[in-house]
């Protein structure tokens, strides 16, 4: 006679984990049932296992390991400059940190142009990282004509896609081309040639299999028209409210970082002003002797125990 599995044996599956405990992730499925309530989806980046818990402590939506931790966090001149071991690192430490969030994973420059196949394998080495990566993020040229045909980043799209690696095609401006684009500028603002090339190439890898769309530096009235021309969620930066969510960085929220933020960005607090102001003030009670205080931030000793220890050692008080 069969004895009947305990109930908590008879839903496990082999490909499941089992671990107690562990919140999942938000999944594609549910960003898309947010797109199609039209809720606004919330994302914001993070670089380490501090500021992912800020973010999943504040129920974000989407968490992205940006390339632009080369500058906010790491102290490089450019994102072009983190290469893929280094930003792995900080990929593994984001996904440590406990919380619901879908997380995603920029795709460094010069880890995926040289070739289709170098591009696969970096996707892969990523989506490998953490099993809490959902997805990767692409830079992709908005071309028209002759170009488009050729354009490598819509081919390494199509290449991911095909083999079942979520991708979120970013269109506009892409800061890992901005010498090709003559610096950090609106992008088809100015020519409507260049406006319906951001919309074509939307379009492309919406048809691709790309999950959604990331609008940078797009004029609102475009954004707008390419999200509701798409059945895929579009999320903006500097790209109006008329997109399906949102993504900043989080050192600019914040105020992270001295200098002015990016006209794009809503800056929250000032956390650099403050740090520096509780790390002086740490200072001024440290020469003034008022930290640490014995009683609040020190350890006692029994009077036996201190007795014994002044008689193996010798009382040199005086």
């Amino acid at each position: 006679m069969l004895r009947k599995l305990p109930k908590y044996l008879s839903k496990c599956y082999s490909s499941y984990p089992m671990g107690g405990g562990v919140v999942r992730s938000k999944t594609i499925t549910e960003l898309k049932t947010k797109y199609h309530a039209q809720e606004p989806i919330t994302m914001i980046t993070a670089h380490d296992f501090i500021t992912a818990s800020w973010a999943q402590s504040a129920g974000c939506d989407m968490i992205l390991v940006g390339d632009s931790l080369a500058t906010n966090a790491l102290g490089y001149e450019s994102t072009t400059q983190i290469g893929l071991e280094e930003f792995q690192y900080h990929v593994q430490s984001v996904c440590r940190a406990q919380g619901a969030a879908f997380i995603m994973a920029d795709m460094p420059f010069g880890t995926f142009e040289s070739s289709i196949e170098k591009g696969v394998e970096t996707a892969i080495a990523l989506m490998k990282s953490s099993p809490k990566v959902g997805g990767v993020k692409l830079e992709v040229g908005s071309t028209s004509g002759a170009l488009r045909e050729q354009d490598y980043s819509l081919k390494l799209a199509a290449a991911l896609c095909s083999r079942g690696i979520p991708v979120m095609g970013h269109v506009g401006l892409t800061p890992q081309r901005a010498h090709a684009l003559s610096g950090f500028k609106v992008q088809g603002s100015k020519s409507a040639k260049d406006a319906a090339a951001i919309y074509q190439t939307a379009h492309e890898l919406q048809d691709l299999g790309c999950f959604g769309i990331l609008l940078e530096c797009v004029p609102h009235k475009v954004s707008k028209h390419i999200t509701e021309s798409l059945s895929v969620p579009t999320i903006g930066i500097g790209a109006g409210n008329g997109v399906s969510g949102q993504v900043l960085v989080q050192s600019d929220l914040l105020g992270m970082n001295l200098g002015k933020i990016p006209k794009l960005a809503q800056k929250y607090g000032d956390l650099h002003e403050q740090s520096v102001g509780f790390i002086q003030q740490y200072l001024e009670d440290v020469a003034s002797q008022r930290f640490p205080d014995n009683d609040r931030n020190g350890f006692k000793i029994k009077d036996d125990v201190w007795g014994d220890f002044l008689d193996l050692v010798g009382n040199s008080s005086k």
